[in-house]
């Protein structure tokens, strides 16, 4: 009988565990943690304030979906590889304005936001501060809530039980994962939103707001 012994060849501490879901595509690897050490810091001291990495992974998902349609490719590794471009030239960029700021007496006369190009994008790195937490509600949602306060106004509108296939279709969701977990948060808000099974299974459940 063969034996074979199976070592780890990764050094202990050193395993990078990815995260999932949109930022999976972004911290998809140790470098890009390490980038984001080194360009964070001096961002801050050039700013005042933090980096938003929701900011920046949006616009690096943004340019991705723009080079993914003209060539194709994997969302995941084209965001990373935008991700990597980006904070390499901020931190080139970024590092030079805060030395010189170090030098320099006069705060009228310091930097306080750098401007540069990447593949004919212009980049400011002002659109990467982080504002005050929390977003502004309008009747109970956020802008980002956009098709779940569609979902809400589907039901809102209609006095009687209404078909997911319907519903989905105004609110512009395309999966029923996406709808149950729509329906979740919509009943987290406070909302009673009853689900009216059929007497055949052939039925489609039916869902209605209570108001």
């Amino acid at each position: 009988m063969t034996t074979f012994n199976i070592a780890s060849t990764v050094p202990a501490g050193k395993l990078h565990k990815r995260q999932s879901g949109l930022w999976g595509q972004l911290l998809a690897s140790a470098e890009i943690e390490a980038k984001l050490s080194r360009v964070e810091p001096l961002f801050r001291e050039l700013h005042g304030k933090n980096m938003s990495r929701t900011a920046f992974f949006t616009k690096c998902r943004e340019l991705s979906r723009e080079g993914k349609s003209d060539v194709g490719g994997y969302l995941q590794y084209m965001t990373q590889d935008m991700a990597g471009i980006l904070l390499r030239e901020m931190h080139t960029r970024i590092g030079k304005e805060v030395r010189r700021n170090r030098t320099v007496k006069n705060e009228v006369l310091k930097r306080t936001n750098v401007v540069f190009e990447v593949g004919g994008y212009t980049f400011d790195t002002a659109d990467f501060v982080k504002g005050a937490t929390g977003l502004p509600m309008v009747d109970g949602f956020t802008a980002t809530d956009s098709k779940l306060k569609k979902l809400y106004q589907a039901m809102l509108n209609r006095n009687y039980p209404v078909t997911k296939a319907t519903l989905m279709k105004e609110a512009g969701i395309k999966t029923e994962g996406h709808f149950n977990n729509s329906i979740v948060l919509l009943r987290k808000k406070g909302f009673t939103i009853e689900a009216i099974n059929g007497k055949h299974k052939s039925i489609a459940t039916k869902y209605q707001l209570a108001v």
